[in-house]
C-alpha cells in the first residue's frame, strides 16, 4: 500500500512563525506565503496582523532624522496633563498626519479602556482616523465596554459605520446609539427631544463614563449651519474652537450659551468628571483651539503631532497667564 504525503501539523504559534518569516524575513508575497502554508490569502493577512499583535513580530522604525524635543514634558507640566502623545511630523497631505496621529490615538484609547468600562467616542476628521485604527485590528479580547456616542447626529444611509461603532468593533464592545440629531432649531424642540427614553439612556451613560475619546474642533461654524446672530455671538466672544459642539474661547471659556441651548451632547463643562479625558487634533489650524483646550481644564491627555505641540506652546508662552472672565 502506498503511503500518502501529507503536511505535517503545524502548531498555532508555529504557523505564525512560519507565516512571519515567509513574508517579513524571505520577502515573500501574501499570496506566495499563502501557497506554501496551504491557505488563503486573508487567512494570511489575519497570521500576519496576529503575529504582530501578539508580539511574534515586532516592527521598529528607527527615526534616525528625528530631534530630540520635551516638548511633550513641557505641555504636561505647564497644563497639569497624565499624558502628551507625539506623533512624528511627516510630509505630504493633512491626511496622512492625520491618519499618523489616528493611529498614535488609537494606541492610547486601547491602553485606557478597562473591560466593562463606559466610554464615551466624539466625532469629527480625527476620531474618525482613531476609530479606523482601533477597527484595523482585531479586538484581543472582549472588553465587554460599553461604548456611546457624546454628540447627537450619529447616523449613516450609506456603509460606513459611525466612529464609536467602529471602536466598540475593534475593542470587543457593546455600541448603544444616540438617534438624535446634535444641532436643532431652537430650546423647544431640544427639551422634547431630550425627554424621550431613547436620548435618556445615552444621558443615563454619559453620567458614568470612564474614558471619553473626543476631536478639538477650529473655527469651522457657518452662519447657514447655525444662524447669523450665533456666528456673530461667537466671534465676539472670541470663540477660537469647540469641543462636543461647545465653543470656547482661547483661555478655555466656553462660551455662546444660546448655542449650547440647541445641542444634543456631553455638556463640555462637565468634562472635569470624567477621569479619562483624550483629545486629538493637529495641524496649524489646531493650534489656538488646542491651546483652549489645556487652557480650560477639558484634556487628561492630548494626542497630536510634535510640529503642533511647539506651535501650541510657543503660543502659550507668547500669551501669557490666563485671563480672567470680564463680563
Amino acid at each position: 500500500m502506498q503511503a500518502r504525503s501529507h503536511r505535517p501539523a503545524v502548531s498555532d504559534i508555529g504557523q505564525l512563525v512560519q507565516a512571519s518569516r515567509l513574508y517579513y524575513e524571505l520577502g515573500e508575497t501574501q499570496s506566495r506565503v499563502a501557497e506554501i502554508l496551504g491557505v488563503t490569502r486573508p487567512q494570511v493577512s489575519r497570521l500576519l496582523k496576529r503575529a504582530r499583535a501578539e508580539g511574534v513580530v515586532e516592527i521598529r522604525i528607527v527615526d534616525r532624522e528625528a530631534v530630540s524635543s520635551a516638548v511633550a514634558d513641557d505641555l504636561r507640566d505647564q497644563f497639569g496633563l497624565a499624558a502628551v502623545h507625539l506623533a512624528p511630523a511627516l510630509a505630504g497631505p493633512e491626511e496622512v498626519s492625520r491618519r499618523m496621529i489616528g493611529r498614535l490615538g488609537a494606541e492610547v484609547l486601547r491602553a485606557a479602556v478597562r473591560d466593562g468600562s463606559i466610554v464615551g467616542i466624539g466625532d469629527g476628521a480625527s476620531i474618525s482616523a482613531v476609530a479606523d485604527a482601533v477597527a484595523a485590528d482585531e479586538p484581543v479580547h472582549e472588553t465587554g465596554a460599553t461604548v456611546v456616542p457624546l454628540c447627537g447626529g450619529y447616523w449613516f444611509t450609506g456603509p460606513a459605520r459611525e466612529p464609536f461603532r467602529r471602536v466598540a468593533d475593534g475593542i470587543g464592545g457593546l455600541p448603544i446609539g444616540l438617534l438624535a440629531p446634535g444641532l436643532v432649531d431652537d430650546p423647544a424642540t431640544k427639551r422634547s427631544l431630550v425627554a424621550h427614553a431613547g436620548v435618556r439612556r445615552i444621558a443615563d451613560l454619559w453620567e458614568r463614563i470612564e474614558v471619553a475619546a473626543f476631536g478639538i474642533g477650529g473655527p469651522a461654524w457657518s452662519g447657514a449651519a447655525l444662524g447669523p446672530d450665533i456666528v456673530d455671538e461667537l466671534d465676539r466672544d472670541g470663540a477660537v474652537g469647540e469641543v462636543l459642539v461647545s465653543p470656547y474661547d482661547l483661555d478655555g471659556r466656553f462660551v455662546c450659551d444660546a448655542l449650547r441651548d440647541r445641542t444634543i451632547a456631553f455638556d463640555a463643562r462637565d468634562l472635569g468628571r470624567i477621569p479619562v479625558r483624550i483629545g486629538v487634533a493637529g495641524g496649524p489650524a489646531k493650534v489656538r483651539p488646542i491651546l483652549g483646550a489645556l487652557r480650560g481644564g477639558m484634556l487628561t491627555t492630548l494626542v497630536t503631532d510634535q510640529p503642533t505641540a511647539e506651535a501650541v506652546l510657543a503660543l502659550d508662552d507668547a500669551r501669557g497667564p490666563v485671563r480672567t472672565a470680564t463680563r
